[in-house]
């Protein structure tokens, strides 16, 4: 594994994501500079797909100059760049014919995607996050249809694999699984039901996945994919509640698939007073957490404000560290260390 992604003598390493969505491309080499200059050791931005990609087997030149000009710009602020390929967002071409709704079409097109990728950025990268949350993917497509939520995780799982199969051996390949604690609604029957299969989803069909390349999803029959079992570098999560960062990273650990983690916060919204309190339980679970476990970093998200109206942005608006105008928060002070 390349030296960008081992562990600090001063514990994990602080990283920091900026989504494709929230990514201010006039801004991004002074943006690197800065969290550089901060402390970050990594960062992970999205790939905007529909830049890159406008139509099926079209690629954006002006994009990949874009991209590979971040990598130079990483590389001499000695900042870990990692690339996202997938967050919330597909192209529309990809999406019209059917996107990962459509298992043929999915096959068909994200090899290639993942292709390009590969081809265009190849080693100047640190690190690959081929999907980004995947159950979300299923969850917005088919969110109340529990037949075709399953078909769309069948397809899913396997796009994680077709990326595997094209990006092992190079920069590590990081997961990036949106993990919690799956509480029943209520006492009812219906939410304990629901809540299983949630439970199930989230933990058993990946992790279980990764370790012996069965995939189980409820209300389809287990099956083997080839090439799935061990088919990540690093195992990382995602929380939205930095009190069951701890736990959740030990449950992820008990499921025996030996590989180094990564953990990603959420941030919430509030004022930053309450993000403050919020960095600083996140910080002391993860510190906890790397005493026992071969915890490489931790990040947050996203790094830096957007407005309400930008983008259609609201879930994430003023839930930084780093204000709009590229000045650092208390959380942000507290989450790199800067006491002055």
């Amino acid at each position: 594994m390349p030296s960008d992604a081992t562990e600090s003598s001063h514990g994990p390493l602080r990283s920091v994501v900026v989504p494709a969505a929230t990514l201010d491309r006039s801004r991004l080499h002074e943006d690197i500079t800065l969290l550089a200059e901060l402390g970050a050791k990594e960062l992970r931005i999205g790939i905007d797909w529909a830049w890159m990609q406008p139509s099926a087997g079209a690629v954006n030149g002006d994009a990949v100059e874009f991209y590979l000009g971040a990598t130079q710009t990483a590389r001499a602020s000695n900042i870990a760049l990692q690339f996202t390929l997938l967050e919330r967002e597909v192209p529309k071409w990809f999406d019209n014919d059917g996107g990962f709704a459509d298992a043929k079409w999915a096959g068909h097109w994200w090899p290639r995607w993942v292709e390009v990728c590969a081809d265009s950025f190849g080693d100047s990268v640190a690190g690959w996050v081929p999907i980004d949350h995947p159950l979300a993917v299923a969850n917005r497509l088919f969110p109340d249809d529990p037949r075709r939520h399953g078909e769309v995780l069948d397809t899913v799982i396997t796009a994680w694999r077709d990326a595997w199969r094209i990006l092992r051996g190079g920069p590590p390949v990081i997961t990036s699984f949106g993990m919690e604690i799956v509480r029943p609604a209520d006492q009812t029957i219906p939410a304990e039901h629901a809540a299983k299969r949630l439970d199930q989803i989230r933990w058993r069909l990946w992790l279980q996945g990764l370790r012996d390349g069965v995939v189980s999803i409820p209300g389809r029959a287990d099956n083997e994919i080839a090439d799935l079992a061990g088919s990540c570098d690093v195992l990382g999560i995602t929380v939205r509640h930095e009190r069951d960062a701890l736990g959740l990273l030990h449950r992820a650990a008990e499921q025996g698939l030996d590989r180094p983690m990564a953990v990603t916060l959420l941030l919430p919204a509030g004022t930053d007073a309450d993000r403050e309190l919020v960095v600083e339980r996140y910080l002391q679970q993860t510190t906890e957490a790397a005493s026992a476990l071969p915890l490489l970093s931790v990040a947050v998200s996203p790094a830096f404000d957007t407005t309400e109206t930008e983008l259609h942005l609201a879930p994430m608006a003023g839930r930084g560290i780093i204000s709009r105008d590229r000045e650092l928060k208390d959380s942000g002070r507290l989450y790199f260390g800067i006491t002055e």
